[in-house]
């Protein structure tokens, strides 16, 4: 019945190309930075209560007589500072409520994805989708796997950031350095952290917007896709170089990148459209009538 209804969009039997390129989601992408960025704010406060103390630790013992017993002193109260930190971050993170916010950016993907699907779909084919086919098991299992994994993510990078911070101060005690140092070194990681944060946002919305673009196109009988990058200075040489290609989904296309030193680096990891690190790139659906298999809604 669905290839019947869209036979007159197609030229016998040769691919159609979708008329339309869908959208990403920026917005999702925006939200979760913010999340991020909310939830490394909450780091951030508890250390600036408890800088003073360790910055007194720190001036106390590089006054000391011993270096070593000085180093061992020092590395007990920045533990006990820090464990005072983490215990305190804890206790902001349950009332924060990580888990709803990155739920919902999960869900603002997924419409995003769907709505943009329905577009690709009614504007190529003339036809409109059925919606409570996509809201299936395949699709709530999806993100509920991909939001129980970035809540763990992002509940690990606190303690990371705190490891590597009372190290920072260890090896700045051990090499003499003045507090002001060690005060900028930690300045900067927290501002490493904070990037890192904002980068997995922006990775994770990519994953989650390709793999269910990549079901919903396999679901509908299309087996190839045309590469569409995100047109802008921030795209990757290697993905522009795919731009308007068109790979099938059982053979995606190999990364690279560029070294003054080597040239062109093969990667040996393929990717699809989303999956690169940090990718914004899309795959425009290539559809088959022969294959085509849409859950079309009624007239009725």
């Amino acid at each position: 019945m669905v290839q019947e209804a869209v036979r007159p969009k197609f030229r016998g039997s040769q691919p159609l190309k979708s008329k339309v390129v869908p959208r990403y989601p920026e917005s999702a992408e925006r939200e979760f930075q913010r999340v991020a960025r909310a939830y490394l704010k909450l780091l951030r406060d508890s250390l600036k209560d408890h800088l003073p103390a360790i910055m007194a630790a720190y001036k106390k013992e590089r006054h000391g007589d011993s270096r070593f017993d000085d180093a061992q002193d020092l590395n007990r109260e920045v533990r006990e500072e820090m464990q005072k930190v983490a215990e305190e971050l804890e206790q902001k993170i349950a009332a924060f409520g990580l888990y709803e916010f990155v739920e919902k950016v999960g869900k603002m993907t997924q419409r995003a994805s769907l709505r943009e699907w329905k577009r690709v779909v009614r504007e190529t084919l003339g036809i409109d989708l059925m919606d409570d086919y996509y809201k299936g098991d395949f699709y709530a299992e999806a993100l509920r796997r991909w939001v129980d994994e970035n809540v763990l993510k992002i509940k690990s990078i606190p303690a990371e950031t705190l490891g590597n911070m009372q190290q920072l101060i260890l090896d700045g005690f051990v090499h003499g350095m003045p507090m002001r140092e060690i005060q900028k070194a930690i300045q900067k990681e927290y501002g490493t952290t904070k990037s890192k944060a904002v980068l997995l946002a922006r990775d994770q919305v990519s994953t989650l917007n390709a793999q269910i673009s990549r079901q919903q196109q396999q679901d509908a009988g299309c087996s190839k896709y045309r590469w569409s990058d995100s047109r802008d200075g921030r795209v990757r040489d290697c993905h522009r170089s795919l731009n308007g290609k068109i790979f099938s989904w059982d053979n995606p296309p190999e990364m690279w990148y560029i070294t003054k030193k080597s040239g062109k680096v093969m990667t040996g990891r393929r990717c699809h459209p989303g999956e690169d690190h940090c990718c914004r790139c899309v795959a425009i659906p290539v559809f088959d009538i022969d294959t085509l298999d849409i859950p079309m809604k009624s007239d009725k």
